[in-house]
C-alpha cells in the first residue's frame, strides 16, 4: 500500500511537472489561456506553490489583471521565495492597472534595486505615477474605497490585497486611519 501510495505521488509530481514546462512553453508563445489552464493543471496535481507566480504572470498578461493579483497574493502568502524580478514587473503592472497604489510602490521600490535595466527602464513611469499619487494625504474616502472592494472582491485573495492596500494608505496619513482595521481584517483573511 505505501509503495503504491509513493508511487503515486510521484507520478502526480511528473505530470504537474509536465504541465509546468507546457505552460511555460504556451507562455513564451504568447498564448496565455493555454499557459493559464496548464499552470493550473500543475497546481491541481501537486505542482509547488511557486506556480502561481507563473499563474499570476499568465493573467497579467491575459489582461485579467484581479485575478492576477488574487493569484500574485496568494503567492506571496504561499511561496514567497518563488519570485523573480519579471514576476515582480506582471506584479506591479497588475497593481498599476486595479490602482492600487501603495502596492505599485511597493513593488517597483524592489525591482529599481533587483531588476535589470529593461525592467527598470519599464517599471520608472509606473513608479513615477504612483509616487506623485500618494504625495499628498491619501483621503479617508480613497481608505473606506478600498474595504468596500475588498467586501466585493471576486476571491478572499483578491480582497486581502485591498486590505492590504487600506493598511499601506492608511499609514501615509497622519491619524493612520483605519491601519489597524485592515491589518486584523487582512490577517484573518483565508486565502484560496
Amino acid at each position: 500500500m505505501f509503495a503504491f501510495s509513493v508511487s503515486s505521488a510521484l507520478a502526480f509530481a511528473q505530470d504537474g511537472d509536465a504541465h509546468v514546462l507546457a505552460g511555460a512553453r504556451a507562455f513564451r508563445a504568447g498564448q496565455w489561456a493555454d499557459a493559464l489552464v496548464e499552470f493550473r493543471v500543475a497546481l491541481k496535481l501537486g505542482a509547488p506553490a511557486s506556480v502561481r507566480w507563473y499563474e499570476g504572470a499568465a493573467l497579467a498578461r491575459a489582461g485579467r489583471f484581479e485575478e492576477a493579483v488574487g493569484s500574485f497574493e496568494l503567492a506571496l502568502e504561499t511561496s514567497p521565495s518563488g519570485r523573480d524580478p519579471l514576476l515582480d514587473y506582471y506584479r506591479a503592472l497588475s497593481c498599476f492597472e486595479l490602482r492600487l497604489w501603495g502596492c505599485v510602490v511597493e513593488v517597483t521600490s524592489e525591482l529599481e534595486r533587483s531588476g535589470g535595466p529593461r525592467i527598470q527602464q519599464q517599471v520608472k513611469a509606473m513608479a513615477t505615477e504612483a509616487q506623485q499619487l500618494l504625495s499628498l494625504e491619501p483621503p479617508r474616502e480613497v481608505i473606506d474605497a478600498c474595504f468596500t472592494r475588498a467586501r466585493a472582491a471576486t476571491s478572499p485573495s483578491l480582497g486581502r490585497a485591498w486590505l492590504r492596500e487600506a493598511a499601506r494608505l492608511g499609514r501615509r496619513r497622519a491619524d493612520a486611519f483605519r491601519v489597524e482595521e485592515a491589518e486584523r481584517a487582512a490577517a484573518a483573511a483565508k486565502l484560496n
